[in-house]
Formats: C-alpha cells, sequence, structure tokens
C-alpha cells in the first residue's frame, strides 16, 4: 500500500483536500515506475478514483492501468481511501491524502495539478478552486492594520483603486484583539494603513509518497 503525504503551513483555512466529486472527479498525477525493470516513464500520467479499466489478462478492474514498454508488463492501481483533508494542527505528522493499492509499480513523485478546496477556520467559508501547482497559495481575505491604536480589519477583498485605497467586503473589525463586529463594506484610504497580509494562504512544506 502507497500513500501520498501532505503537510502544509496554513494560515486562516482548514480541511485542505483536493476537490473530488463523481461529477467533477480531481486527476492525480504522478511519476510512474516498474518495480520489475525499475523503468520510469519519461511522461506524468493522470488519472481519477471513478473510472475502472480492465485489466488485460484477468476479470479485475483498476483506476490506472499501465504496460512498460521496457519490459513489456502491465501493471495497475487503485485509489483504496481517500481523499482526506489535511488539518491545519497536523504540520508535524501530515495528512495521508489518498492510499494506493500498487500492482508492479510504484509512484515517486506527485504533482499537486487540478483544482483543491479548503474552508475559513473562523467563518467556514468555502474556498474553491485552490491552485497548488506553484506550491502556495494566497486567497482574498485581507487584514489591514490601521495606523493609530490598535485596530484592524478583516475582510475580503472587493477592489484596490490606483491610489491604493481599499474596499473590503464582509468586514469585521478588531479592536485590541477583539472581534467588535460586522461593518458589512469598508473603504479604507491608503493613508490610513500601517500595513495589510493576506488572512488565508496555504504553503506546502512536504509532499511525498510513502
Amino acid at each position: 500500500m502507497l500513500s501520498l503525504l501532505l503537510s502544509a503551513e496554513l494560515t486562516g483555512v482548514t480541511d485542505l483536500r483536493p476537490q473530488d466529486t463523481e461529477e467533477q472527479p480531481y486527476f492525480y498525477t504522478f511519476k510512474v515506475q516498474c518495480t520489475s525493470c525499475r523503468e520510469v516513464h519519461p511522461n506524468w500520467v493522470s488519472f481519477n478514483r471513478f473510472e475502472q479499466h480492465d485489466i488485460p489478462g484477468s476479470r479485475g478492474e483498476a483506476n490506472f492501468v499501465w504496460k512498460c514498454k521496457l519490459c513489456q508488463k502491465t501493471h495497475s492501481a487503485s485509489i483504496v481511501n481517500g481523499p482526506h483533508a489535511y488539518q491545519g494542527d497536523e504540520k508535524r505528522k501530515g495528512t495521508k491524502v489518498i492510499e494506493l493499492d500498487c500492482r508492479g509499480l510504484e509512484f515517486t513523485e506527485f504533482k499537486p495539478d487540478g483544482e483543491w478546496e479548503a474552508k475559513g477556520i473562523e467563518s467556514s467559508t468555502p474556498f474553491t478552486g485552490i491552485d497548488l501547482s506553484e506550491g502556495e497559495w494566497v486567497g482574498t481575505e485581507l487584514i489591514i492594520r490601521l495606523k493609530w491604536g490598535q485596530t484592524e480589519y478583516k475582510g475580503k477583498l472587493e477592489s484596490i483603486d490606483s491610489y491604493m485605497n481599499v474596499l473590503l467586503r464582509d468586514t469585521e473589525e478588531f479592536i485590541d484583539g477583539k472581534n467588535t463586529g460586522t461593518l458589512g463594506l469598508v473603504l479604507i484610504r491608503c493613508n490610513n494603513i500601517l500595513w495589510m497580509g493576506s488572512a488565508d494562504s496555504v504553503e506546502m512544506t512536504d509532499l511525498g509518497l510513502r
């Protein structure tokens, strides 16, 4: 059994996983190696957990069926468990995103193509269409610190104009770290901003097969 393990730095979000439904399946992309002759296929291969393919010379089926060009042997693999969500507090041990039953082959590298999803820790707001192909993702929710007092605004970015004035929606106000209420749509002038940064981000720290 082979497992795809994920570790990541999550900011403001949790429950990170591939967007993977029968209507819109996620295609898992790997480099594959034959365990008989140790030949590594030069191209990436992709498959999903819903499609089944006949295994030649057998009555069985598998999600992925591959014939090694060097030794001419046919091998197969199927996703038997998952996908599981990665929680923000699992950084040290990581999460088994999927488990694969591999017969005659092994996957040596994974490429996180396709769309992932997560949800906000505080609001449970769903985030979909997350692109991790570059190893990280920054959301559209911002935290803005004002120049005076201990005031911060947290909300979804609506727009930034040419003068760097920021318009937030679904804005929450925090004073001295305490939530003082929801303000809705808020325009923040650039000369009032001390700093701003993303409230939601994902940075993969480890992605491997074991």
